[in-house]
Formats: structure tokens, sequence, C-alpha cells
């Protein structure tokens, strides 16, 4: 069977994150990801292609198998009716248009959908969730620390048994149905969207996955791609785009 071809949402930087650069093209803009992103979708067995706003959506989804939502900067508060906090980060208003219409595209086309860290926020707000402005680490585990390794699993989330992240997870999670997860991030779910569920939790609470089995849309509030070795969760997710689009014909129950 031909490799799925999975589009991966970028964000948008000055030529200056480059480093030096000439001054004539310091306000230029760049385009891009961390490579762990495309390497986890190569590896398991994915054709990952980089998805610049300017690109017709469309003609995106039309084209594409998959869609990974990749990390970044706060999604703006005004849409989810709440305001900037101290803490927030910039925020970019055309990112978050693109990858919502992005994520309205897919659903229509019935293309899976992978939402990492930033990307599940996006998600739960494009379908009408809320999120937590802020985590203090006061309140519990310090879900925003940074000084250890990207690839370190500094806590554990529990996740629901029968849920599509415990098949997506796999071998990684215990007997008790914990896995131990990285973690970059200053916020959360707070109310899941529309035809999202709550299927995993950290252990002060916070909200770390959601999911829609019907539509395979999943959303992790951590960043799988880069955990040591490939993850399980790319695995899943590339098979579940070489599988095809669904049809609510297919997701009926046998017999219906």
């Amino acid at each position: 069977m031909p490799r799925p071809l999975i589009g991966i949402s970028t964000r948008r930087l000055p030529a200056t994150a480059l480093g030096a650069v000439p001054p004539g093209v310091a306000d230029a803009p760049i385009e891009g990801v961390f490579s762990d992103y495309a390497e986890s979708v190569a590896a398991a067995g994915g054709i990952p292609v980089l998805l610049p706003r300017s690109a017709d959506v469309g003609a995106l989804v039309d084209r594409l198998d998959g869609i990974v939502l990749a990390g970044g900067e706060d999604v703006e508060p005004h849409r989810y009716g709440a305001a900037p906090v101290p803490q927030s980060t910039v925020h970019d208003a055309g990112r978050d248009e693109f990858e919502m219409a992005l994520v309205r595209g897919a659903i229509d086309q019935g293309l899976p959908i992978l939402a990492i860290c930033r990307g599940v926020q996006l998600l739960n707000v494009t379908l009408g969730g809320t999120l937590v402005p802020h985590l203090d680490p006061g309140d519990g585990i310090d879900h925003a620390m940074t000084e250890l390794h990207r690839s370190v699993r500094r806590h554990v989330v529990a996740v629901a048994p029968e849920s599509m992240l415990a098949e997506a997870v796999g071998s990684d999670l215990d007997d008790g149905c914990v896995v131990a997860v990285n973690s970059y991030h200053h916020q959360a779910v707070d109310e899941p969207g529309a035809g999202l569920a709550i299927v995993a939790r950290a252990e002060d609470g916070t909200v770390e996955a959601v999911e829609d089995d019907q539509r395979r849309i999943l959303g992790v509030q951590w960043h799988p791609e880069m955990h040591s070795g490939l993850d399980p969760v790319f695995t899943w997710f590339v098979e579940q785009a070489r599988s095809g689009p669904y049809s609510p014909r297919r997701l009926m129950p046998s017999g219906a």
C-alpha cells in the first residue's frame, strides 16, 4: 500500500530566529516546525509534508491522508471567551485561523487528526471548548518546566482503559493503564469541545488527552515526537491515515 501523506502544521517566525542574517532579510518570515515531527511521521511509515498557511485548505485536505497539529504559542484567548493573563505568550491570529480551518476541513473529509500540545488546545477551541489559561506550579505538577531534555518523561498520566488513546499508546502503558510523558505546556483543556471526550489526566487532575474515536481525532498535551525512539502514537496514527477517510457507513455497528 502507498505510504500516507501526512500534513504537519507550521509556525511563522522572523528570519532572525535563524541567527545572524543579512539586514535586508531580517524581517523576512520563515515557516517551519521542529524536525522531530517529520522524523516521527517518516519513521512510522508516512510521508511528512509541512503546511504553510498560504496554502489553500480545501486543496490540502483533498490531497492529504492525515493531519498533525504541532505545538507552539498560545491560542488567542478571545476565541474561547477569555482574556490574556500575565503568563500568556504572544498570539498568532493568522496561525489560529489557518489551523482552525484545517481542522474543519480535515473533519469534513474524514481525515484522522493527531493534535499535539498547542495542537490539542487549538483543536479543542475549534470545536467550541475552553482552556485553562495558566497552570500554576503551586497547584501541582510544574507542567512547563523546561530545564530537562525534551525526551525526559517527567510525570505520569492515567489513560482511560478502553480508549483509542490506550490502543495508540500500546505497550508503553503499564498494568495500571498509566504512561509516563514529557511536559512543555502552561495551558490545558478545560471544557472539552463538541464530540471530544477526556481520556487522560495527570496526577494533579490536569487534562492530558482528548479524543473523538468516531472521527479518529486524538489530542495529547505532551510531545510524543520528542520521546526517545519512535513513539507508538505515531505508528498508530500513520496506520489510521493509511486506512483512508472514514465514512458514516464504515462507522455503523456491524449488522446495522
